[in-house]
């Protein structure tokens, strides 16, 4: 029998999760440039701080390694990253042999097609200790504009409750954030102007106005490896 696409393995699952909390809301975290900590970065420090063994897939520049360590991270911290523009401990993930307590992936699975971004949940998954924590940061489907306008190497984009659903199915807890990238402290005129923007795309065009979003997703201590 041939395997089952990780997409469908728990569909109807996940719809029926969906239709008994249809108005299920999900919190906004704001994200800004800064060599600091923004809102949501402390919401991802907060959940890797006290873990010994960190692996960021999709490193990239490896900025936010360098913010971590510099808020008082002090575990293992060791990169992934199929790029050529840095130094990475990892070039593919089928090289980890060993399991670490926190894994970051920040803005990776918008970049694959919908199977292989489930399968690299899956992959990310089997490396994740019992009582670990996985990050994870992607573009918003419900923004305007399209995400997939943002990047020319975007493919897919996923929609928060679909992918909390999704998760949640396994077994995990999941807790969900929308992410707007947003000024520290806009001044009153873009604060208004702001406000405008996100009840015009909320309240008339039905979409949102954050840009991605993110999910703390912690996996039960004394489990095994799981199916994402």
């Amino acid at each position: 029998m041939p395997d089952v696409d990780p997409a469908y393995e728990t569909y109807w699952q996940r719809k029926k999760l969906l239709m008994a909390e249809p108005r299920r809301r999900f919190p906004v975290r704001r994200w800004w440039y800064t060599d600091g900590l923004c809102d949501i970065e402390e919401v991802y420090f907060d959940a890797i701080r006290n873990m010994g063994r960190l692996l960021d897939v999709g490193a990239g520049d490896l900025r936010v390694m360098h913010k971590f360590q510099r808020a008082g991270f002090r575990g293992e911290y060791h990169t992934q990253d199929v790029g050529q523009e840095g130094t990475y401990t990892f070039r593919d993930l089928a090289e980890v042999n060993r399991p670490y307590d926190a894994i970051l992936c920040l803005d990776v699975i918008e970049h694959l097609p919908l199977r292989d971004g489930l399968l690299l949940l899956k992959e990310m998954d089997r490396i994740l200790a019992p009582g670990g924590v996985l990050v994870i940061q992607t573009a918003n489907a419900y923004y305007i504009p399209d995400p997939m306008s943002w990047d020319m190497t975007h493919l897919h984009t996923y929609n928060l409750p679909d992918l909390w659903a999704h998760l949640t199915c396994q077994g995990f807890e999941v807790s969900g954030y929308r992410v707007l990238d947003a000024p520290k402290s806009p001044g009153p005129i873009v604060a208004l102007r702001s406000a405008i923007v996100a009840y015009m795309k909320t309240k008339i065009l039905g979409c949102d106005y954050a840009n991605n979003i993110a999910l703390i997703v912690r996996k039960p201590r004394g489990a095994g490896a799981r199916s994402l």
